[in-house]
Parts: C-alpha cells; structure tokens; sequence
C-alpha cells in the first residue's frame, strides 16, 4: 500500500516515489490508449468559456456560497468568490488550511471536509 508522506493545505499529497515507478496508467476501454484525459481542467489549462459563463449564471442566482477543500490559489475558482463578494453574497469556507478567500468569508471552518461531513450527516441525517 502506498504511503502518503505528507498532505498539504490544498489536499495535494506527496507519495512514496516508488509508488510512481510501479504505477500502470488504465487503458482507454474504446482504443487502447493509456493517453486518458478525464472531463477536468488541469492546472495551467483554460476553463471553456461556456462553464465559466454557467458558473456565473448559477452564482448569480445563489443567496450564498459554499467553498469545500479549496485553497483558492487558482483564479479558475477565485473568480467566482470575489464575484460572491462583490455582489454580497453570504461566503462559508471549509479547509484544512488558509485560503486565499478567508478575507471574504463569512465564516470559515478549519476542518477537513470529508470528516466534516461525515460528522454533520450523522447529526443531522
């Protein structure tokens, strides 16, 4: 089993680097291919436009915001907390660490998320 070395504020974790060596990347069940690409942006890539311009859509139609296991760093989703923001929109932040939109937040939970919900879902569920 891999071990994890350590885990960082924005959940990036650093493994055991021979874990990477031994790593079999699944094939593509239509080609072949171990050249997958899921339905993800990846970090330095652009969002298309029309998820963005949804994006604004629904939070232009939200009384607040919810950000979950987020550090902010990437302006693909701080966008959208500085747009809550601006239009006064209640801002909850959920995270391990510090974010770059605690200074918006209305409230800020230092937590991590999947205990944090497991803990509320067997309160309240």
């Amino acid at each position: 089993m891999a071990e994890i070395i350590n885990i960082t504020p924005d959940a990036d974790a650093e493994i055991d680097p021979d874990l990477i060596e031994t790593f079999n990347t699944p094939l593509c069940p239509d080609c072949g291919s171990d050249l997958l690409k899921p339905q993800v942006v990846f970090f330095g890539a652009n969002v298309a436009q029309e998820k963005v311009q949804h994006c604004y859509k629904k939070l232009e139609d939200a009384d607040r915001v919810l950000v979950a296991g987020s550090s902010l760093q990437v302006m693909s989703g701080y966008r959208f907390l500085l747009e809550a923001g601006r239009t006064n929109k209640q801002i909850a932040l959920l995270n391990i660490g510090p974010t770059r939109g605690d200074h918006l937040a209305s409230v800020k939970i230092s937590a991590r998320c999947g205990e944090f919900f497991e803990r509320y879902a067997d309160e309240n569920l």
